[in-house]
């Protein structure tokens, strides 16, 4: 391999050991190599340049973007050639970093110290299975999959030094395109054969796609007994347990996970959905800050993922079992937010994203889950007429949460409305929030069914003016949805048609028009809703006397 012309970029916070490996590739005899002493300024310079070769330092500063997160960015945005070679180093040989997908691997990674020949060796031998697999590459990073397939499976046909890196190559483009049955032919002869690491971690893996749970724990726990550090395998005991309803195994392997390798954004986003569906809203709190730390210097970075970490902390505060543990979270929530109005990552990432209007959201949830769900409704109403009033389409961070408070108030036909958007951007949302939401849909299942239902009944008693019986239903109704605008306007209409049929207004009938006119009056309501509203309020204020 002529180093000659290549083009070198060096990633480096460390001055003097910059200089040791810019002056260790000039004896290698290249003469193009550039140092950068952040990944920032790496992204930079790598939208204007393409290099043959990167090597980087593992940690760039405790605020920067290390070294994963520069390997991923590069690749995913398709700012170095599917060619180049990425060499990452370290002085950590703990290494609790999951190495992850095809966009987060380096070629190699070297512990320091080590010497000019140990780094020409590996990167002539990156070089080598890059240029091999050169065409793979390319057709992956053009998302020509089945072509990319094809091609690894015609170069495993003949004899190479390169059948392991082809596997497994192959066997992440099947699970891709959701075909593990085809992931499993590729791995065939590790199941019984030689302990492959790798092979023995793929196997786990399409097991669980395959659904064949059992399979998976045996993998894993056979992997476990040679290597009881790999955290792979306790991901897959964790997946395979929570499918078995094995939920307290589960809890245990994520957690063993998380303590051996915390970097990784996938094992997080599952321990969130893991402790959310096994009652461990704690872990999904911590995991969701986790998250966040881990995301806002990446090509993963969003708003969202800030939105999770207070959500995540109401969660816990909604279910908590005493008053001050529930304080305790919701104050919590309230610092995470008022931390937020002066977080740079969060400003730079989303310049359009008005923390003020999702603290009143957040006041909503802490309302709602406080009981006082007036006070809920007016935070909820405030703050959608704040997002309508600031932008022509909702922002998909501020979704979830208001749909949560939607549904602790039931006002189901909004929540439906929002989730309807939602599901229009599903590319947008991230697997916290789509897990958060499908619980709060599950559980608002049967308070849905019901309202409509009885909402449904009153309206058909009202129209043959069986006012008694609308009464009855809609009062049902608002049983199951307690501040719902629509329901409450319904119920107040039928209210004024029995004091009006019968001339007179009893007591209870005027202290229920009162509850609903405090349900309703200083609300920011909808064009019907408000319309409706204006056409009742002179007949009331005859019984009401505002």
């Amino acid at each position: 391999m002529q180093f000659s012309n290549k083009q070198v970029l060096i990633v480096e916070d460390q001055r003097p050991f910059l200089l040791l490996l810019k002056g260790l590739m000039h004896s290698m005899g290249a003469s193009d190599v550039v140092t950068k002493s952040s990944a920032e300024q790496a992204v930079s310079l790598c939208k204007k340049h393409k290099f043959d070769i990167v090597i980087c330092d593992l940690h760039l500063g405790a605020d920067n973007k290390n070294g994963y997160e520069l390997i991923e960015e590069l690749r995913t945005r398709r700012l170095i050639s599917p060619t180049s070679v990425f060499i990452l180093i370290s002085a950590d040989s703990a290494r609790p970093v999951v190495l992850g997908s095809i966009e987060r691997r380096p070629d190699d990674f070297l512990i320091k110290p080590f010497s000019q020949v140990q780094l020409k060796s590996r990167i002539v031998r990156a070089w080598q299975k890059r240029q091999f697999l050169q065409q793979a590459f390319s057709l992956v990073e053009q998302g020509e999959i089945n072509s990319a397939i094809d091609h690894i499976e015609a170069l495993l046909d003949a004899p190479s030094h390169y059948k392991g890196h082809c596997e497994q190559l192959l066997v992440e483009l099947y699970w891709r395109i959701k075909q593990p049955d085809k992931a499993l032919d590729v791995l065939r002869d590790y199941i019984d054969g030689k302990p492959v690491l790798w092979a023995q971690i793929a196997i786990g893996k399409t097991y669980l796609l395959l659904k064949e749970y059992e399979k998976a724990i045996l993998i894993a726990k056979r992997t476990l007994k040679r290597n009881r550090f790999n955290a792979d395998a306790h991901d897959i005991l964790a997946q395979a347990h929570q499918a078995t309803t094995s939920g307290d195994k589960a809890l245990d392997a994520i957690k063993e996970a998380i303590k051996l390798s915390p970097y990784s954004l996938p094992r997080h986003f599952k321990a969130c959905e893991i402790g959310r569906q096994n009652d461990d809203l704690v872990l999904a709190a911590s995991s969701s800050q986790a998250i966040w730390d881990l995301s806002k210097r990446t090509v993963h970075k969003t708003s969202l993922h800030w939105c999770g970490i207070i959500r995540s902390l109401l969660d816990v505060a909604e279910f908590a079992d005493d008053k001050r543990q529930r304080n305790k979270y919701q104050q919590e929530a309230l610092l995470t937010l008022q931390r937020g109005k002066f977080d740079e990552h969060l400003q730079k990432m989303d310049r359009d994203f008005d923390v003020d209007i999702f603290g009143t959201i957040v006041n909503a949830r802490i309302s709602a889950i406080d009981g006082k769900l007036i006070d809920a409704k007016r935070h909820l109403t405030t703050s959608q007429t704040l997002l309508d009033d600031k932008y022509t389409d909702v922002p998909t961070a501020f979704i979830p949460d208001s749909i949560n408070v939607m549904y602790k108030l039931g006002e189901f036909d909004d929540a439906l409305q929002l989730n309807a958007l939602l599901t229009s951007r599903q590319d947008e949302l991230d697997q916290n929030s789509l897990n958060m939401l499908d619980a709060q849909a599950l559980n608002a299942q049967k308070n849905l069914a019901s309202y409509q239902q009885f909402n449904r009944e009153g309206i058909q008693h009202y129209q043959q003016q069986d006012y008694e019986r609308a009464k009855a239903s809609f009062a049902l109704a608002q049983g199951f949805a307690p501040v719902n605008t629509g329901v409450a306007l319904n119920l107040l209409q039928c209210l004024l048609q029995i004091a009006i049929k019968e001339d007179k207004a009893e007591m209870k009938l005027i202290n229920e028009c009162k509850r609903l006119f405090k349900l309703i009056d200083d609300m920011s309501l909808k064009a019907p809703y408000k319309e409706k509203y204006t056409n009742l309020r002179d007949e009331l204020s005859k019984y009401i006397g505002f």
